[in-house]
């Protein structure tokens, strides 16, 4: 609808929004239109209020126009200050520049002071100089009256004191009158000055000091190498000797010509009364500078270049000569050092091979790889390794059933428990690492750890040994061995039936960089010591087909020089081989298996020893010409050997204590139904299973795959010896206990599928049997565990059977069996009449 609002009310809102800014609140008003007809009223309304407001300004104007008057006043009252403010500061402006130009004129005043009082100065210092130059110039002339006269002694004092009175010009800077009286007394003769000295006792005190001066100025700079590896060249020029700023390249030829240089100038140009005592106190520093820091240095460490070298050991025997003809002293140590080349080289050999073992070393343990070890065996037909005519390879193949292979275990832990008495049982570790000993140990217990009866003087220089309270007596017994296959269920022994073949085994297990790194070394070493063989051949033939052998003045001919350094070298390998038993524990630490890559590493080492050993005797049994030289490796053999069984067994020790640890949270298994002790049990069981599980995947790519069950037979053989102690020492097992001890048994028992045969590749497809956990071959007491579990869970009609007819009777005693049962069982007829039929069954 419309809109209502009239013209007047438009024009105030207009006027209330122009003047105030305000819109109108009323709808009517914001929604009407504005029609034209309201036009004049909203300009009269305007043009209303501008009146206002200009009436409003005129009054406020006519009442502050007294104010106005008085602002206009100070504001002209302000330009005249500042004005005069101006002229002030131009005047000060003016006043400093004129007190510059004083300060400049006093300047210059002081330099010219300065000037006049230089001049003053030089003329004094000029004056003094004149005078002592005609001080000096009358006593040259003094002296040579008394040179006329003859009267030397008294002519060298008064030369020694015009020196010092030079010394005291040449200080004041007059060079040029010095040079010329310098020149002038200088022309007295040497000799002369020399014999006059020495009755005066001053001589020898100068020619040290010149010897020391010599030394630092001469000796030292053309003989010590710079720091960036050049040498300065010496220059004779008439009467004087430098060494140059430049440098070039070291070269040992002309560092000898130099030195041939320098004698020949001493000689030509000091009378024999100075060079003499020179020489006597320059030879053997010379000598001794020239030996330590150029020719040792340039002793090649490459047999190959000692040909080339042997060029500068004679240039060296010629400057000795040289030096003899000469006078100077210090020949025979040169020509001592020519001789003794060979140990220098040796020594120096020595020090580069030892340092490249400690860089192999510092450098970690590198990439592994994996590398094969082959080994033969006689076997029996009836052996379990023997894969003859049945052509079943599978472990089980030497029982007939379970109760003899049970009987057959059992007897074999006997045995081995007999033939072990008064040996320390945990200190004991499997480290053959093949279930196969070396020669002469066929089928050996895995058990068993057979040292070299041999004094291992390595580890005795290097402190080893002190702590290793796990290794046999080297001077003891060796243990028997026992073959499975040839005992019977009873202990006696069958007789070995069918014919006897050779079988070759195979493993792999994986080494480190750093024995590759040494067998190089060793490699080495040994090529250099055949070089040095066929020279000392060469030399042999040249001795026999000759009346004399063609010497040179050295005393050696050719090739042969080096031949006295072979007995040395051969016992470099041994040295490497030391510095590494010495260093590696510390090297190998850093990674998680490096205990178990040391002992591989070290297996590795002692095969390819062996295999280069075995290579050289066949050599010499080949040879029909002089056997090479033989670097002898048994002691090497046997202390690596040695050296790995530590490391295996400090690994595994280390295991075991921590398992033992674990194990003894569960506290014995004692009210393990009862929290919080379950927990602990729990907890104690999961952790160890886990550890173990975790310990085979870690070694199973680092050790071969017989080497692995042995190690974690021996671990899961600590633990289950733990448990059954644990258990049979409980006085009374509840059946909630016994469910729950039994339930632990099982969680072991499980650890049987670690212990599965390494299969060949291909044998599922070929329709081979399915692997079988072989357990009891890796854990003394498999066995023994299991009948634990099932005594746990059976009722006394079960134990019975199982001691009569199961097999029980192999494993446990009367005692412990019985035992068992009372803790187990309640007391009651039943329980002592099972009791007696055990006791009465076993003869008791």
């Amino acid at each position: 609808m419309p809109s209502s609002a009239t013209t007047g009310q438009l024009g105030e809102a207009i006027l209330n929004a122009v003047q105030n800014g305000t819109y109108p609140e009323s709808e009517d008003i914001i929604s009407a239109d504005f029609p034209p007809t309201a036009f004049p009223q909203a300009l009269e309304l305007l043009k209303g209020a501008q009146d206002e407001v200009k009436a409003s300004v005129c009054k406020s104007s006519r009442s502050s126009a007294q104010d106005i008057d008085g602002w206009i006043l100070q504001a002209k009252q302000l330009r005249t200050d500042i004005e005069t403010a101006q002229r002030s500061a131009a005047d000060v402006l003016a006043k400093a520049a004129r007190d510059g130009e004083l300060r400049q004129g006093v300047r210059d005043a002081r330099s010219k002071l300065r000037l006049l009082e230089q001049e003053l100065d030089f003329n004094h210092k000029l004056a003094g100089s004149l005078k002592q130059v005609q001080t000096i110039h009358r006593l040259k002339g003094h002296i040579q009256d008394l040179l006329d006269q003859g009267h030397v002694y008294m002519a060298v004092e008064r030369f020694l004191h015009g020196e010092s009175e030079l010394g005291s010009m040449h200080s004041d800077g007059n060079i040029n009158a010095v040079a010329l009286l310098q020149h002038e007394m200088g022309e007295l003769p040497l000799s002369t000055v020399a014999g006059a000295l020495q009755k005066m006792g001053l001589f020898e005190g100068l020619i040290s000091e010149f010897a020391d001066k010599l030394e630092s100025a001469v000796l030292k700079p053309r003989l010590d190498l710079q720091l960036n590896m050049f040498d300065r060249l010496l220059i004779v020029e008439d009467e004087t000797l430098k060494v140059s700023g430049t440098s070039s390249p070291p070269d040992i030829h002309r560092l000898l010509s130099d030195m041939n240089a320098l004698l020949n100038f001493f000689q030509t140009r000091l009378p024999p009364s100075v060079a003499a005592p020179l020489s006597n106190i320059c030879g053997p520093r010379l000598v001794q500078r020239l030996i330590t820091t150029r020719l040792s240095s340039a002793v090649p460490q490459g047999i190959g270049a000692l040909q080339d070298f042997n060029n500068i050991r004679e240039e060296v025997y010629r400057f000795s000569e040289t030096m003899s003809l000469y006078g100077w002293p210090g020949a025979h140590q040169l020509r001592a050092w020519t001789n003794s080349i060979p140990q220098v080289w040796l020594e120096k050999r020595q020090r580069q091979s030892l340092d490249h073992v400690r860089q192999l070393l510092k450098r970690g343990l590198g990439d592994f790889r994996t590398v094969e070890r082959v080994e033969t065996q006689t076997v029996s037909q009836q052996d379990h390794l023997y894969t003859g005519n049945t052509g079943n390879d599978d472990w089980n193949g030497g029982w007939s059933d379970e109760e003899d292979r049970s009987l057959a275990d059992k007897d074999v832990g006997r045995q081995n428990a007999a033939e072990d008495d008064g040996a320390e049982d945990d200190g004991e570790e499997d480290v053959s690492a093949w279930g196969l000993d070396d020669e002469g140990d066929e089928g050996s217990d895995p058990k068993d750890i057979t040292s070299s009866a041999i004094d291992d003087d390595g580890a005795d220089a290097w402190g080893w040994g002190d702590d290793d309270n796990n290794e046999e007596d080297p001077n003891g017994p060796r243990r028997k061995t026992v073959n499975l296959t040839n005992q019977g269920a009873n202990g006696h022994g069958r007789s070995r039936r069918g014919s006897e073949r050779e079988m070759t085994l195979r493993e792999n297990y994986n080494i480190t960089s750093l024995p590759i790194g040494i067998l190089d070394l060793i490699n080495s070493v040994i090529s250099d010591v055949d070089t040095l063989g066929k020279q000392e051949q060469v030399s042999d033939k040249i001795h026999r087909y000759n009346d004399r052998t063609p010497t040179n003045k050295l005393g050696s001919s050719g090739d042969s020089v080096m031949v006295s350094a072979a007995p040395g070298l051969c016992k470099l390998p041994s040295l490497l081989l030391v510095m590494y038993r010495a260093s590696a524990s510390n090297f190998y630490s850093i990674d998680y298996s490096g205990h178990m890559y040391l002992y591989n590493d070290c297996l590795w080492l002692v095969d390819q020893l062996r295999e280069i050993t075995l290579a050289r005797m066949q050599r010499l049994g080949n040879s029909s010409t002089k056997a090479p030289r033989q670097i002898r490796f048994d002691d090497d053999i046997a202390a690596l050997e040695a050296f790995g069984r530590r490391s295996y067994g400090k690994e595994m020790e280390s295991q075991r204590t921590i398992i033992k640890d674990l194990l003894d949270g569960a506290q014995g298994f004692s009210n393990c139904t009862e929290p919080p002790f379950s927990h602990e049990c729990d907890l104690a069981v999961n952790s160890i299973v886990d550890r173990l599980r975790a310990i085979h995947k870690q070694w199973q790519s680092v050790l071969s795959h017989s080497a692995l069950l042995q190690s974690i037979g021996s671990l899961l053989s600590t633990v289950i010896d733990k448990v059954i102690i644990d258990i049979e020492d409980m006085n009374d097992i509840s059946e909630p206990e016994s469910q729950r001890l039994t339930a632990y048994c099982k969680q072991f028992i499980t650890l049987e599928d670690l212990f599965l045969p390494n299969q060949q590749p291909g044998s599922a497809a070929s329709g081979q049997q399915e692997a079988v956990p072989l357990p009891a071959v890796y854990v003394p007491g498999w066995f023994k565990f299991q009948f634990l579990s099932e005594i746990l869970d059976s009722s006394l009609v079960d134990i019975k059977y199982l001691w009569m007819d199961g097999g029980l009777q192999l494993e446990y005693d009367t005692e412990e069996v019985v035992d068992l049962i009372e803790a187990l069982f309640a007391d009651s007829e039943h329980r002592r009449k099972a009791i007696a039929e055990i006791r009465k069954s076993s003869g008791r």
